[in-house]
């Protein structure tokens, strides 16, 4: 049984130019030090097609109380050593609401127009059909609002207060599938910087560790453990460990972290992607469709490739050029081929985006090699047209198309399994290496 915890929640509180939701998270915790965490921190990732956005549209809910015991490692703040228990007592939501809120009101970024953080703290949690909601569609702030006063739920909203759907969801989460990750934060003088981290060092921690993911872009020789943006985090390493994921935190050579944080996520876990019929599929929606080639490949400028995509109905499958070879082996693919396309639905011009493929069945495709020979008098015949057979030109004598010598063509790709560079997947994208090899056929 879960321990009884007061969940504090927050999102929208990051901007495009600094800050991090997470960052957020390690102020709150240092500012509530009479107060332990009773359960991993959360990071939640949300539908990644909603368009206010800032970033990854993660939030996070932290379990708090009074904890029992010594409790397992899981950060190190200015504070000293973060650890969570598996015993304690809940604290006072309202009370609780009332001290954090006030963080998270000092540290936003309310100078962008599309944050709108939100805060929410309770001891009996949404329904964990609000989280599949919010990851997989777009959720309105009234209809969680209702629902979180009926859990006698306590929330602050400021601006629009849109974040509150996104805390709501992180407290919602209860995890089928799950991830880690370790992120380390920088020093405040040093946002805004070029980052130190030796290349060489991720590439190491790539090869030695083997339950983690998505650390170094081969293809394009991107390290992915470190973000673009001017934001507080140094470097986040993803796993399905959390003992490894503390190993390879230490293995990365360059900038010394300020302070770190071990969180579990649903990262890794495609749990925004459902399984759609193309008639069912909407703008903004994420799914994963099981359809034949209707169409040859034709590749757009930008070096884009697209194809239609049916099963009854159909819809144009985009296999964007960052995609690299995957776009290669969508190129590749014929009418008739069978294939499972997963990605989100573009409105205009609508289209299905493919963030992963999987080649199910490959057509019999023939090409013809030459015409037939005159069984009489062994010369090639002549086409009569199109669909209407063969001619032999000195005697007369006929043959029908099927008469022709064939041969099969050659096929540039083969069933299995297709996905982006690292450096071009979605947080939420399930890294081949993270399915079962049993299970990688069950659609």
């Amino acid at each position: 049984m879960p321990v009884p915890a007061t969940m504090l929640a927050f999102d929208d509180t990051d901007s495009p130019d600094g800050m991090c939701t997470t960052y957020l998270t390690t102020l709150v915790l240092e500012e509530l030090p009479d107060l332990d965490l009773l359960g991993w921190p959360r990071l939640v990732r949300l539908n990644p097609n909603v368009p206010w956005k800032t970033r990854g549209n993660a939030a996070v809910c932290l379990p708090l109380g009074h904890g029992e015991g010594r409790g397992t490692l899981c950060g190190r703040l200015e504070r000293g050593e973060v650890r969570w228990h598996k015993r304690g007592a809940p604290v006072d939501p309202s009370e609780l609401l009332e001290r954090a809120a006030p963080v998270v009101a000092r540290h936003a970024k309310f100078e962008c127009h599309t944050t709108n953080p939100g805060v929410v703290a309770a001891i009996d949690r949404p329904s964990p059909t609000l989280y599949w909601r919010a990851v997989r569609e777009v959720v309105s702030l009234e209809d969680v609002e209702s629902e979180l006063s009926a859990k006698g739920a306590h929330w602050r909203k400021f601006k629009g207060g849109r974040g509150v759907i996104g805390a709501s969801a992180a407290m919602a989460w209860r995890p089928r599938d799950r991830t880690w990750e370790v992120i380390a934060y920088r020093s405040p003088d040093r946002f805004g910087t070029p980052r130190g981290i030796e290349p060489e060092s991720v590439i190491q921690m790539d090869k030695e560790t083997s339950r983690t993911f998505n650390n170094y872009d081969p293809e394009n020789g991107h390290i992915a453990i470190a973000p673009g943006s001017p934001c507080p985090v140094l470097f986040g390493i993803r796993g399905d460990s959390p003992r490894e994921l503390l190993k390879a935190k230490d293995m990365i050579r360059g900038e010394r972290p300020d302070k770190w944080l071990l969180y579990m996520s649903n990262q890794g876990t495609e749990d925004h992607i459902a399984r759609r019929r193309v008639r069912d599929l909407r703008p903004g929606d994420s799914a994963k469709v099981r359809g034949t080639v209707s169409s040859e490949p034709v590749t757009v400028p930008g070096g884009h490739v697209v194809l239609r995509l049916g099963d009854g109905a159909e819809i144009d499958a985009a296999f964007y050029e960052q995609s690299r070879g995957m776009r290669d082996a969508a190129r590749g693919l014929l009418p008739g081929d069978e294939i499972v396309a997963y990605g989100s639905v573009r409105s205009s011009p609508r289209s299905l985006n493919v963030e992963k493929l999987q080649v199910v069945r490959l057509s019999s495709h023939v090409r013809k090699v030459s015409n037939p020979e005159c069984p009489k008098c062994g010369k090639r015949m002549g086409s009569m047209g199109s669909g209407q057979g063969y001619r032999c030109k000195v005697c007369g004598a006929r043959a029908p198309k099927s008469a022709a010598e064939f041969e099969p063509v050659a096929r540039s790709v083969s069933v299995g399994w297709y996905e982006p560079p690292v450096s071009s997947r979605r947080h939420l994208h399930k890294p081949l290496r993270r399915m079962p090899r049993g299970n990688i056929n069950k659609i």
